[in-house]
């Protein structure tokens, strides 16, 4: 059976959980004060991104 839309999404949310995760282990090694800025900027948009697909329905 081909996969469809919600599973190319669910396998979307778990590869952003996998990154949020490892770039939180780069903010906590990040020293410079902007380097964890922008860590924490894209970790902010990632969220968003899981919100935004939490519920899509198929």
């Amino acid at each position: 059976m081909m996969p469809n839309a919600k599973d190319y999404v669910n396998q979307s949310m778990s590869s952003v959980q996998n990154t949020v995760n490892t770039l939180q282990q780069a903010l906590s090694n990040a020293e410079k004060p902007e380097n964890k800025n922008k860590i924490q900027q894209a970790i902010n948009s990632l969220n968003s991104a899981q919100d935004q697909l939490t519920g899509y329905q198929d």
